[in-house]
């Protein structure tokens, strides 16, 4: 068995999808669109060959935006609804408690801003990662009766969290939890549970964000209270919920939120809230627009970075100022009071941990309070990837772990998810860090997985085992509040991401019963390759492909930004980058792709410029080494402006994801389409609706 996990890691992962030329011709016409368009959907199995499905994927009902119908159980729902309604018309304060992370602060900015919306006093806090972790916090709870709130609403936590709602209910505060995550084996003592997978029977609704669940929950709110959105605040709305459903890697196979962020990213581009434009602005980098790949790369960190290392004891500003921002311009708050938001948090440590002053009253000036915050982040997170280096050695065994695991110490809690996506992506293979502190009995943990394993359902199964075994939970964690100390729930995330804390003493029985479950896995689990469109030539790497690719938007989870081969390129010298806390380890490369080999003399043949991320080290060995050889690259194609101010255009910019010597690929694998048994997948109670043009897009996880 030793070397049987390596093996199966380190077989062909290129591959050509078979398909069939006739069903293509077929698929084009029956459908109106391009034959590689049609070609699309055949590789990736849309709809089961069901012509309904599939007219739903290429164009989502518009009705699937406004419908709430099965978001939850009908009596949750109806709870919800009327609680919240009845606190708007009491005047009553109500309290957001959002959970530290993209989702939770865009489903907790569509809760505020639409309580405020119509005429209610909505607060908002969310826990201090590295001190707290996730979900319903006491410390808010105990905030929230301080401030005489009888109402509190989660955004993105608490279906697992029954400790924690037990202390609510115990200072009389009624508790509506408003999230997606799977639902555990005692379910909290809510007012009202608002989940989708409290709805019985298959449903869109299950793939939905937390900020999605924010959205539905807040459109059936309006529609009890008589009202309507204006246009321009549902757009708002819908935007909030695009960056919820990118962050959080929802599926893009979902008709649901295939409609949702389609219309969210469109109105992102061009929201004039001053907000998300000053947002839009620091994070922009040199895309022409937004799409849902960038916005992955480039909000989504930024809205992150504070809810990861933010600490207001140290200064350092946490989730609550990226809600402040996102708020502005809402009518609520304007450019004037970005000024009394910014004197919370005058001060933020540099990577050098020197303070510096920031104190502007725009927009602006605090959407780079939040950049700087993002700054700091990649400090933090580029040293732990240091230590871990010098770790590997001694606590992996590429060889044979079927999940690779790391322990350090004293290790930021917030950004760890991170450094374990880069193992994840390093070894090919699920991935897990767990951290120790000075002083404290608890363990923290973060895990990332490959798409065809359910790390969240292993880690879930251990904890089942545990309590099965000794009558108590496995996953908890000890926080402070007004009555003292409580043991809350601890556990949270999803197949591919999860983290969790536990007493230091089980350590041992986890990481045990952990290593016996992944050894139950099929070899076949631990594979997965880049699944190629198809072989592309130099001449075809137009905008006019790019044009028709954007007719299948979004793009993202589930439904990756199409894949092509090149044959038998050159490749420039490359110029290594990374941010400015990876001078040791410069992970990425910039350069230039030309068709055939080198030719002297030519000083007009075509390139195209490329960027390859975590390329850097494989392009060295290939390219550095044989600069006048010829390689085979996989990529996709994206359109980025080059230049500044009125010198700037548009070109197309190869992203690489691998490169290979020409002498060394000899082919590449193939498969036959999988043609599944053909069986109707779940429905929305949605009336369908077909037709017409599509629009762009594509997701990518946090860099």
């Amino acid at each position: 068995m030793k070397n049987q996990v390596t093996e199966s890691l380190h077989r062909e992962r290129w591959h050509i999808v078979e398909v069939d030329q006739q069903q293509i011709q077929e698929y084009a016409e029956k459908f109106k669109i391009d034959p590689l368009l049609a070609r699309l959907l055949l590789v990736r199995n849309i709809g089961d060959g069901l012509d309904d499905e599939i007219l739903n994927f290429i164009t989502p009902p518009e009705a699937l935006i406004t419908d709430y119908a099965d978001l939850t159980s009908k009596s949750d729902l109806t709870a919800a609804t009327n609680r919240i309604v009845e606190a708007l018309k009491n005047g009553e304060r109500i309290m957001v408690n959002g959970d530290p992370d993209a989702d939770g602060i865009s489903g907790g900015t569509i809760l505020v801003a639409s309580i405020r919306e119509l005429g209610g006093e909505a607060f908002y806090d969310f826990p201090t990662r590295a001190k707290e972790g996730h979900g319903l916090q006491p410390r808010i709870i105990d905030e929230a009766k301080k401030l005489g709130c009888k109402l509190i609403i989660t955004s993105d936590c608490g279906s697992k969290d029954v400790e924690a709602t037990d202390y609510a209910n115990s200072m009389d505060l009624d508790v509506i939890i408003c999230d997606h995550h799977v639902l555990g084996r005692n379910l909290p003592k809510s007012l009202a549970l608002v989940n989708p997978h409290k709805f019985e029977g298959p449903s869109f609704f299950k793939g939905l964000s937390g900020a999605g669940v924010a959205f539905k929950l807040v459109l059936a709110v309006f529609d009890q209270m008589g009202e309507t959105p204006s246009p321009e605040f549902l757009d708002y709305l819908l935007a909030l919920v695009a960056l919820g459903t990118i962050s959080d890697r929802m599926s893009f196979l979902n008709p649901m939120n295939r409609i949702l962020v389609s219309r969210g990213v469109d109105a992102l581009n061009r929201s004039q809230m001053e907000g998300l434009r000053a947002l839009k602005e620091v994070s922009r980098s040199n895309y022409k627009e937004l799409k849902s790949r960038e916005i992955g790369r480039t909000i989504v960190p930024r809205l992150n970075a504070p809810g990861r290392i933010g600490d207001r004891d140290e200064g350092i500003p946490d989730s609550r100022i990226v809600l402040d921002l996102l708020l502005i311009g809402t009518g609520q708050k304007n450019a004037k009071m970005a000024m009394k938001i910014l004197e919370k948090f005058t001060s933020v440590f540099d990577m050098e941990k020197k303070a510096r002053t920031q104190s502007t009253g725009d927009a602006i000036g605090e959407a780079a309070v939040v950049d700087e915050v993002n700054e700091k982040r990649k400090f933090i997170t580029s040293k732990i990837e240091d230590e871990i280096d010098e770790l590997i050695e001694n606590q992996v065994d590429p060889q044979t772990d079927r999940i690779i695991i790391v322990q350090g110490k004293n290790w930021n809690p917030g950004v760890i998810g991170i450094d374990t996506d880069r193992l994840k992506d390093r070894f090919l293979r699920p991935a897990m860090i767990l951290t120790e502190y000075d002083g404290s009995d608890y363990i923290r943990g973060s895990v990332r997985s490959i798409p065809t394993i359910n790390m969240y359902h292993i880690i879930d199964s251990v904890g089942d085992e545990f309590e099965t075994k000794f009558g108590k939970p496995l996953f908890q964690t000890e926080v402070s509040t007004q009555f003292g100390k409580r043991i809350i729930n601890a556990f949270g995330g999803h197949a591919q991401a999860c983290g969790f804390t536990l007493h230091r003493s089980n350590v041992p029985f986890f990481l045990e019963a952990v290593r016996t479950e992944m050894a139950k896995l099929t070899m076949e689990q631990f594979e997965y390759s880049y699944e190629i469109l198809d072989t592309i030539r130099f001449g075809q790497i137009n905008f006019e492909i790019v044009k028709k690719l954007d007719l299948l938007v979004p793009y993202g989870q589930a439904f990756d930004y199409p894949i092509f081969y090149l044959k038998g390129c050159s490749l420039s010298r490359g110029r290594a980058f990374g941010n400015k806390y990876q001078e040791a380890r410069t992970p990425h490369v910039e350069f230039t792709v030309s068709e055939g080999p080198q030719r002297k003399n030519q000083p007009n043949q075509r390139r195209l410029d490329s960027v390859g991320f975590g390329l850097w080290e494989k392009y060295s060995q290939l390219v550095n080494t044989n600069p006048y050889g010829t390689f085979d690259i996989i990529f996709f194609i994206e359109v980025v402006k080059k230049g500044r101010g009125r010198y700037a255009k548009d070109i197309l910019r190869l992203n690489v994801l691998d490169i290979r010597r020409s002498e060394d690929t000899q082919g590449i694998g193939s498969r036959k389409r999988k043609r599944r048994k053909k069986k109707k997948k779940p429905q929305s109670t949605t009336p369908q609706q077909t037709n017409s043009t599509v629009a762009q897009n594509t997701a990518k996880s946090e860099s």
